[in-house]
């Protein structure tokens, strides 16, 4: 199916009455596998399995790198300042939004941190300090994301020119005056490693070292934070764009205070889960661990659900809105060039909607099963094998709860 647009495409691709099976019993089973993977973990998986490695930051780039790097951060500000396309036909927004936002984190399933080497916002060199905390990173993080989910013209070359002057200018000037290492400051440079610590392929056994890789998550103030802002503004945007949300709220979900506050609710909402889910294991585990401790700690295992949320939500967009690169191309800046002499292209829909929503189930299960046997590994470690069991319940409850969520979004989109 061949349809002329050049629209960014929303994460829905189907609705509940379009399920060749009903609905209801997908919600049943994927509970089911869930619950299944914690019963099997606790009968077989009776001590962790990570080893314990020392995690070095690599943000040095080659020349290449860097004159990517500029061109990239060239073709995010120029068309804004200098041109006057709409999001229709700017390449600025398929640029941030398609390919540093999920194409980029794709390809670290496979090569690990590719965003480190051309890092836009790294082009300065600049002496800093051993990386102790990522809070100027979330708050940044989440500036970002409101920018995208509930400012008006996220895809507004103005606009996202304004964004990118601030975030280099702002992350340089925090890096030079205060010492702070890069991925301190740099939400987009964080989320392209944490994504990274997902790579498919390391050495065998491929899952062992898969889980060694997650599970040696850099264990800086905050991280778990971040990776929780990443499942909460993917689940605000999500439910933001499902007609449950229409009829729940109606039009006052186009005021921007309003959205304001429910995408800083969704947030802080997931935040609270989690912390309190951390407080259940020390309170039964008998732990004398300090609850920031534990939270830090258990940042890691909620990475999977991150990462498969991102995907899920955006495959469509990485799927075909490519498809206009050329198109957008054509005219880089805005300016009225033609450099390929080519039309509006017809957007090639080659999989079917069905087919791109199994994935999507398949994809946020897989991510989910990850998550907790991530929690159980941990949790054996921390508080052994007979307690391990009692102090996942409630990371088992929230588990269940973000998968039906998940699964739901997919399905009403």
């Amino acid at each position: 199916m061949k349809i002329k647009t050049t629209e960014f495409i929303n994460h829905g691709v189907v609705n509940v009455g379009d399920l060749p099976i009903p609905f209801d019993m997908v919600l049943n089973a994927s509970t089911l596998v869930v619950v299944i993977t914690f019963v099997y973990l606790k009968i077989s998986w009776k001590e962790s399995i990570v080893v314990p490695s020392k995690e070095i930051f690599e943000d040095r780039q080659n020349i290449i790198g860097k004159i990517f790097g500029a061109t990239i951060l060239f073709f995010l500000i120029a068309p804004g300042i200098i041109g006057n396309e709409s999001s229709k036909t700017s390449v600025t927004p398929l640029i941030l939004w398609v390919f540093l936002w999920i194409g980029v984190p794709t390809l670290g399933l496979l090569f690990g941190d590719v965003y480190a080497k051309f890092n836009p916002l790294n082009l300065v060199r600049i002496s800093s300090n051993k990386p102790k905390s990522v809070y100027v990173s979330c708050f940044l993080f989440l500036g970002l994301t409101w920018f995208e989910l509930v400012w008006r013209e996220p895809g507004n070359p103005q606009n996202i020119a304004s964004v990118f002057i601030i975030l280099f200018v702002g992350v340089n000037l925090i890096r030079y005056f205060y010492k702070k290492s890069i991925i301190e400051v740099d939400p987009l440079l964080l989320l392209h490693y944490l994504y990274s610590k997902l790579k498919l392929f390391n050495s065998k056994p491929y899952f062992r070292s898969l889980i060694n890789n997650i599970g040696n998550l850099a264990k800086l103030n905050g991280i778990e934070y971040f990776i929780l802002l990443m499942i909460g503004t993917v689940t605000y945007d999500g439910l933001r764009e499902t007609t449950f949300w229409y009829n729940q709220f109606g039009e006052q979900i186009n005021n921007i205070w309003f959205s304001t506050i429910m995408f800083l609710s969704m947030n802080l909402g997931t935040i609270i889960f989690y912390r309190f889910a951390c407080y259940f294991a020390i309170k039964v585990g008998g732990s004398e661990l300090k609850l920031n401790e534990v939270s830090k700690l258990f940042g890691h295992t909620m990475l999977p659900i991150a990462f498969a949320y991102h995907i899920t939500h955006y495959l469509t967009l990485l799927l075909f809105e490519t498809q206009t690169f050329i198109y957008r191309l054509n005219d880089p800046i805005g300016t009225g060039l033609n450099l390929f002499n080519v039309q509006e292209p017809e957007i090639n829909y080659f999989i079917e909607p069905i087919i791109i929503w199994g994935i999507q189930v398949a994809v946020t299960l897989l991510g989910h099963m990850l998550s907790v046997v991530l929690a159980h590994d941990l949790a054996v470690k921390l508080f052994g094998h007979q307690q391990s069991d009692k102090t996942q319940y409630i990371f088992l409850f929230i588990t269940v709860a973000l998968t039906l969520q998940a699964l739901f979004v997919l399905s009403v989109g």
